[in-house]
C-alpha cells in the first residue's frame, strides 16, 4: 500500500507547494494572485509585480486577513510557516507602492549661475558693460552701440591684421596704429561676448589714442579730457573702412563727403555716409539720424 506524500502533512497544515488564491487591495484597484508559499516572499512580489507593475523594492505589503504576519511583510518572513486552513478565505492582504517609476525631469534644470562664463553671456538678460576708464564714457557708447551692427562685427571677426588684408610690409606709423586699433576692437568684442562682467577697454583706449591723438588730451590736473562721440563715431568708421578689406572680409564701406563743403543756398551741406551694397554692387545713401545728417548703419 502507497500512501501520498500530501497525506503526511501535519494534521490542519496544508502542504507548502500548494497555491492559494488571496485578494490584494492596491489603493483603488482589487487584484487578485495566487500565493505559492515555497516560493517565499520574493516569489510573492514577483507576482504583485507582474499584476500591477509595481517595482518590487517599492513594494509595502501588509495583511488584512488574521493569521498571516504581523505588520510589513519582511523579505526574510517564511511564509511556508503560516498555517493557512486556519485562515479564513479569501485571504486578503494591502500592497502600497505605485507603478510609475520615478524619473528624473526631461530637460535638466540648469541655473544662469552655474553656466560658464561664455554659456552665461548667451542667454543673460543684459549684454555685459564697459568700465569707464576716466571720460571714456565716448567711447564705450560708441562701441555698445555698434556692438549690434552685424557687417562690421562679421568682418571684425574675420579680420586677420594688416599682412592678410593688402597691408605692405614696412607699413608707415599710422598704417600700423590703424591695425593695432582694428584688432584691439576685435578683440575688446570677443571679451564682451564671452562674459557677463563688465569689460575694461584698456587696449582699445591705448589703440584710440594712437590712431587719434587729439584723445590724448589732457586736463591742467593730467586727467583725460572729455570726448566728443560722433567724433569717435567718425574715426572709427573711416579706419574700418581702410582696414577691413579682402575677399569678402568687409561686408560695408563708408565714402563721406567734405561736411565744410557750401549747398546751393550758401548754407553747410549735411555730413553723409554711404553704404556699400554688396549684393547691389553701388553705396546706397540712407537718412537715420536726427539734425538732419546722413548715417550709416
Amino acid at each position: 500500500l502507497r500512501i501520498s506524500p500530501s497525506l503526511c502533512a501535519p494534521p490542519n497544515k496544508l502542504p507548502p507547494n500548494m497555491s492559494h488564491p488571496i485578494v490584494v487591495k492596491w489603493g483603488k484597484e482589487t487584484v487578485e494572485v495566487n500565493l505559492v508559499p515555497s516560493g517565499g516572499v520574493k516569489g510573492l512580489k514577483a507576482e504583485l509585480e507582474e499584476k500591477t507593475g509595481a517595482p518590487q523594492d517599492r513594494q509595502k505589503i501588509m495583511p488584512k486577513s488574521k493569521g498571516l504576519w504581523k505588520g510589513l511583510l519582511k523579505d526574510d518572513f517564511e511564509l511556508t510557516s503560516i498555517d493557512y486552513s486556519k485562515v479564513k478565505a479569501p485571504i486578503q492582504i494591502l500592497l502600497m507602492g505605485s507603478a510609475a517609476k520615478l524619473t528624473g525631469p526631461k530637460v535638466k534644470t540648469v541655473f544662469l549661475e552655474d553656466l560658464p562664463p561664455e554659456e552665461a553671456a548667451k542667454v543673460a538678460p543684459e549684454p555685459s558693460g564697459l568700465v569707464n576708464l576716466g571720460n571714456t564714457c565716448y567711447l564705450n557708447s560708441v562701441v555698445q552701440c555698434l556692438r549690434a551692427a552685424d557687417p562690421l562685427r562679421k568682418s571684425l571677426a574675420s579680420y586677420a591684421g594688416p599682412s592678410s588684408n593688402g597691408g605692405a610690409a614696412g607699413a608707415g606709423l599710422a598704417d600700423q596704429s590703424n591695425a593695432v586699433f582694428v584688432t584691439t576692437l576685435r578683440d575688446l568684442y570677443r571679451s564682451l561676448d564671452r562674459t557677463t562682467e563688465a569689460v575694461q577697454p584698456t587696449q582699445v583706449v591705448m589703440s584710440t589714442k594712437m590712431s587719434f591723438p587729439e584723445f590724448a588730451r589732457t586736463g591742467p590736473q593730467g586727467q583725460p579730457m572729455q570726448q566728443d562721440a560722433e567724433e569717435f563715431y567718425s574715426g572709427l568708421l573711416n579706419i574700418a573702412a581702410q582696414e577691413l578689406r579682402g575677399s569678402g572680409a568687409i561686408a560695408f564701406r563708408i565714402q563721406r563727403q567734405d561736411r565744410g563743403r557750401q549747398g546751393i543756398d550758401g548754407g553747410q551741406q549735411p555730413h553723409r555716409c554711404r553704404v556699400w551694397d554688396e549684393a547691389g554692387g553701388d553705396f546706397d545713401v540712407r537718412r537715420d539720424c536726427c539734425d538732419g545728417r546722413w548715417c550709416c548703419w
